[in-house]
């Protein structure tokens, strides 16, 4: 099967490299970076700021709202609550490892659009949305992911997570015997955006609090 140019994706992360403008040439076919693209349903941004996949996730989510507002006052409140999980939180629970650390804006963008769901799913629209949320049982959407990522780091430490993941931890070695074996060393960064705001570092962080605990 010969490769098709014209479904090739670059990216050159960060303002400096992007304003470069650098090119790769394949097979005699030049691959120009693009400001984003869209990979397995998850659109990148040459900043990794995330905000073109947030706003598709607050579109698509909004659209399916607007649905529920029109016809919610007919059905009952487990039939609101079903098309709430299957239609709009299916949206926020798509690869939300992936976009966690989207700007400010974002999060109380996702945050707001998620008080406005709940709202429709109660008929409810005159409390807060932290009295939804507990009427919901359920915490915020920077709440379950912030628990998502603890469990995926539960999963790395004791060997169950998926490869992929676990080689871009760094386990510490030493000679001496310490009650725990399976230590975490905490990579040095140097930026917030591209350091302490990852995967990576929070993984590992939240590794070292686990095992100090």
């Amino acid at each position: 099967m010969k490769a098709n140019p014209d479904k090739f994706q670059a990216l050159a992360l960060g303002k400096r490299t992007y304003e470069r403008q650098p090119s790769f040439s394949i097979g005699g076919a030049e691959i120009k970076c693009e400001e984003s693209a869209t990979l397995l349903g998850v659109e990148i941004d040459y900043l990794l700021s995330y905000e073109a996949q947030v706003a598709n996730i607050c579109r698509k989510a909004s659209k399916q709202i607007n649905v529920l507002k029109r016809i919610g006052k007919y059905l009952t409140l487990q039939s609101r609550k079903a098309i709430f999980h299957c239609f709009i939180m299916s949206q926020f629970n798509f690869c939300p490892l992936v976009w966690h650390f989207c700007n400010e804006g974002s999060t109380n963008k996702l945050e707001t659009i998620h008080y406005r769901a709940l709202k429709f799913v109660y008929q409810d629209f005159n409390s807060t949305y932290d009295d939804l949320l507990a009427k919901a049982g359920s915490g915020s959407l920077k709440l379950r992911r912030l628990k998502a990522m603890a469990i995926e780091t539960f999963k790395i430490l004791n060997g169950q997570g998926p490869v992929y993941l676990s080689d871009l931890v760094i386990r510490k070695e030493s000679n001496y015997s310490f009650r725990y074996t399976n230590m975490l060393k905490l990579p040095t960064v140097k930026t917030v955006r591209y350091g302490t705001n990852s995967f990576v570092f929070v993984v590992q962080n939240y590794g070292i609090t686990c095992q100090s605990t």
